[in-house]
């Protein structure tokens, strides 16, 4: 027969594996809030970003990024001049353009020189996550809410539930994005419906980086990007 304190000892022990597999799996999309949290829109905005080019500007609180009516040759990344190890990212997107039209949240970039398999085009290149955040031509795979590290690690490509992006992801309309990286652990949110949970245990994976914005070749689009925040995680 248990005695007491093994029976207390044992409703401890389910309690606490119930707690953390609570934490494990929460659902609920963080917050940005808090003392520590930083607006990369806030006074001179040109002190948070560098723009690699004049196709992209910043406008009344929003980044934007603007092809025109050409298609560029090589992606382009406007990028934080602040790097970030664990945090918390949130920022609301609006895609607009022809049906290659393509953008994705970069993270934990570090630069590299990047060569094509063609070898015909070298260009500086974001190692690191991706938040893809548009990505789809119709009938072919829906690349919106991947997990990648396209420049470094092309193997890596974690595609989320497709319903869910179906239920979350609104075409042409604003859409609120969220990640939080802690560790090796990387999670994603889309208008506050989670759409990715994933664990790297790849040692090449980035652990501190930049956040970027892109605009793709291939592609006549413009991109906007506004209320974004970023709260560093201890």
């Amino acid at each position: 027969m248990r005695s007491l304190f093994q029976t207390l000892f044992a409703i401890a022990v389910v309690a606490s594996q119930s707690s953390l597999a609570q934490s494990e799996n929460d659902a609920a999309e963080p917050s940005v809030e808090g003392p520590r949290s930083i607006d990369l829109l806030v006074n001179d905005p040109l002190d948070s970003w560098d723009l690699p080019s004049d196709l992209w500007t910043i406008e009344n609180g929003v980044v934007i990024g603007n092809t025109g009516s050409e298609k560029i040759r090589i992606p382009e990344w406007a990028y934080t001049k602040q790097a970030f190890s664990d945090f918390v990212f949130t920022c609301e997107l609006r895609l607009s353009g022809d049906e290659r039209r393509n953008t994705g949240i970069y993270y934990r970039v570090n630069k590299i020189q990047y060569m094509n398999k063609q070898g015909a085009k070298s260009f500086e290149a974001p190692s690191g996550y991706e938040f893809d955040a548009a990505y789809h031509i119709p009938g072919k795979r829906n690349n919106r809410g991947t997990l990648g590290d396209w420049y470094a690690r092309p193997k890596l490509r974690i595609y989320p539930d497709p319903n869910l992006i179906n239920q979350a992801y609104k075409t042409d309309q604003w859409n609120r994005m969220t990640l939080r990286a802690r560790g090796n652990r990387l999670e994603y949110w889309i208008n506050g419906i989670k759409i990715m949970d994933y664990r790297d245990s790849d040692p090449n994976g980035s652990r501190s980086g930049v956040i970027g914005f892109q605009i793709h070749n291939g592609s006549v689009m413009k991109v906007e990007y506004r209320n974004i925040r970023v709260l560093p995680l201890e």
